[in-house]
């Protein structure tokens, strides 16, 4: 009896522990597409998005509606409940869409934005300094009429294209060794410029030496 009820016990035990990383494992995957479903709702709900208002990406550059990027779910249901000029989105918007817009906005506030223009190929600024390990969102903004197609030979990303007049982002998180990568344009009229992210320890930019 009591050996019967050891290997009950042992097998109840490794059933358990089996279906831990499964658990594990779906949390991750629903809080990835939790910030996936709140990054729709943010740029179309109520037919203008967040965005509308606060920015593109959540900066509050807009002088509208304010910085919101590492903005809570209570900050949020507050603003939606007591600012007049929310009513069009109050109207229409879910408890369930609520959450997610809060999980796609304290996601942002953990990621360091790093933002460019490109003017011809040419970049401004020209380079900037991170830390290592660094969660950056990665802004490039195309200054031409005309598309324009970024690529990187040490970030590993892909290729990607900038609309004329418009921007453009990815995420990178920076290596834990330091060292410079670079993007650069692949079709603009002026060829070789690069966009330097300089990846060291304290994240300060190298002095010139002259």
């Amino acid at each position: 009896m009591n050996n019967n009820w050891s290997l009950l016990c042992f097998a109840m035990f490794v059933f358990i522990v089996a279906s831990m990383p499964i658990a594990l494992a779906d949390k991750v995957v629903t809080a990835t597409e939790q910030i996936k479903e709140g990054k729709v709702v943010f740029e179309t709900i109520a037919g203008i998005g967040c965005k509308g208002c606060h920015g593109e990406f959540a900066e509050g550059d807009l002088g509208v509606g304010p910085f919101i990027r590492g903005a809570t779910e209570g900050s949020i249901r507050a603003a939606i409940e007591g600012t007049g000029e929310m009513v069009v989105v109050k109207n229409v918007i879910s408890d369930e869409q609520i959450q997610t817009v809060s999980a796609y906005l304290e996601y942002l506030g953990s990621v360091e934005v790093v933002r460019t223009l490109s003017k011809r190929g040419r970049f401004l600024p020209e380079s900037v300094a991170v830390k290592v390990g660094a969660n950056l969102q990665i802004i490039v903004k195309n200054s031409g009429i005309k598309p324009a197609t970024f690529q990187s030979d040490n970030m590993n990303i892909e290729p990607f294209t900038v609309a004329g007049r418009s921007t453009s982002s990815f995420e990178w998180q920076s290596p834990a060794v330091a060292g410079k990568y670079t993007i650069y344009c692949v079709d603009c009229k002026l060829k070789e410029q690069l966009f330097t992210v300089t990846v060291n320890a304290d994240g300060m930019q190298e002095a010139d030496c002259e």
